[in-house]
């Protein structure tokens, strides 16, 4: 079946565009972006070590490959975004749900009902004549990149797209973009304030914003320019392209010239884009999901099965991040069996669950302090919650004078044979999960020896 998709992959072009990678279900394992298609899905079958183990275990189950060409390498970054959205990828679970992917945010036009009175159409630059009354800010949606961690996607007075687990492409792109379909992204403060002064801020001096704060630009003007946008986002370039080409044989034919060469720069600048490089890498190892760089370790403290407690400890690209310690008390300690003065098994469940069921950022790799019993019963945790993350647990050994690891799959394990740098940092970071446990087991005990 590998041999299969090798030479399959071989029909595949020296373009820029998306790729995805699919299992014997059909279902899509992985989506990813390329500058040539041809090179980076090639980079896939390279005997390396450096990429982690994840990509080891999605390759072994990969049947299949198929690919969207795009016109650009900007193109490329935000249909990869949108299949990840809608495809929802396993392999992809780190760019759906890593806190510090950027989002574009585009503001809706928010009308407010009021009674209509002599003067108030003075107040805040409200419009006269009805009593719906939009502030100007308001009437032209403001496009801007937030982080995912600040984004409420329960709030309607927005539009998301992403997130974009490129940031620094995305910001490259919109730049670009801007140049092609102006938009505001000032805040309302400094909208009025450029709108007192009757004059814009530089953007509007340089061309990449309209200016909607000195009326440079109409309300409905501004509507369609952030529709053409939203349709870019959306993969929609072809029609707007079309859509573009109407408008100005129209103008055209009704002589209004100018505004019909405003449509032709457009159009130039849409196909202008095939030659923008905004630097994608065609090699995997450049990927933002290849080494563990979340990597959270676990350990239960307990002497009989007494102030029994479990540890989380975070190492972020092989550092400490002491801001996403945690501790947990056992809650269930009293129907634990007393069997060897508590089950470790079932407090060590009872912790992944309860972190699972948090809205945190998810691991690239899970260390558990423990044997295989321990390795299993975190792997029965992440297939209840569908989750594909690779385990190592790190037992003492009989004599307590050793390490013996245990892995999740042969693949991790023969990764980790392999890396013995990664070895170290797992192994401090279990003892560095033992010490914070005992820490606050001593604690409790403390707390309880006078009451």
């Amino acid at each position: 079946m590998r041999n299969k998709l090798k030479e399959k992959i071989k029909d595949f072009p020296a373009s820029p565009g998306v790729y995805q990678f699919i299992d014997n279900n059909g279902d899509i394992l992985y989506v990813g972006k390329a500058k040539s298609l041809k090179s980076r899905i090639k980079s896939y079958f390279m005997k390396e070590i450096g990429r982690g183990p994840t990509i080891d275990i999605m390759m072994n189950l990969a049947v299949d490959a198929k690919y969207v060409v795009t016109d650009s390498e900007i193109e490329a970054v935000i249909l990869e975004a949108e299949l990840i959205r809608t495809l929802k990828p396993k392999y992809n679970s780190r760019q759906k749900d890593d806190k510090s992917f950027l989002v574009i945010k585009i503001s809706k036009v928010k009308k407010t009902v009021i009674p209509a009175k002599a003067g108030i159409q003075k107040i805040a630059g409200l419009d006269s004549g009805s009593r719906v009354a939009v502030r100007n800010d308001n009437k032209f949606p403001c496009v801007e990149l937030v982080r995912t961690k600040n984004v409420d996607y329960s709030d309607k007075s927005a539009e998301y797209f992403g997130p974009y687990p490129a940031g620094l492409m995305l910001k490259k792109s919109m730049n670009y973009l801007r140049k092609i379909f102006p938009f505001r992204d000032c805040s309302k403060t400094k909208f009025n304030t450029y709108r007192k002064k009757g004059r814009p801020c530089i953007y509007g001096d340089i061309k990449v914003c309209t200016a909607p704060c000195v009326d440079r630009i109409n309300e409905a003007e501004y509507k369609e320019n952030i529709s053409y946008f939203k349709g870019f986002l959306k993969g929609n370039k072809k029609k707007i392209v079309r859509d573009l080409e109407l408008e100005m044989k129209k103008l055209s034919k009704d002589q209004q010239f100018e505004k019909a060469a405003t449509l032709r720069d457009r159009l130039a600048a849409l196909d202008h884009l095939k030659d923008v490089a905004i630097g994608l890498r065609d090699d995997v190892f450049s990927s933002s999901n290849i080494l563990f760089k979340r990597i959270e370790c676990y350990d239960i403290s307990n002497i009989g099965g007494k102030y029994a407690v479990g540890s989380i400890v975070v190492f972020l690209e092989g550092k400490k991040s002491t801001d996403d310690y945690r501790h947990f008390k056992i809650r269930n300690r009293s129907t634990l069996p007393d069997t060897r003065g508590g089950n470790d098994l079932l407090m060590m469940k009872e912790i992944l669950g309860r972190r699972f069921e948090n809205n945190w950022p998810l691991p690239d790799l899970l260390v558990i302090d423990g044997g295989s019993n321990h390795l299993h019963v975190a792997m029965d945790v992440l297939n209840d919650h569908n989750l594909n993350i690779p385990v190592v647990s790190i037992a003492k050994g009989p004599k307590r004078d050793k390490n013996e690891f245990n892995y999740s799959n042969s693949f991790v394990a023969k990764y980790f044979k392999l890396n013995v740098e990664l070895k170290n940092i797992i192994t401090a970071s279990r003892d560095e999960a033992h010490r914070f446990a005992i820490n606050y087991y001593r604690k409790l005990h403390k707390q309880n020896m006078f009451k």
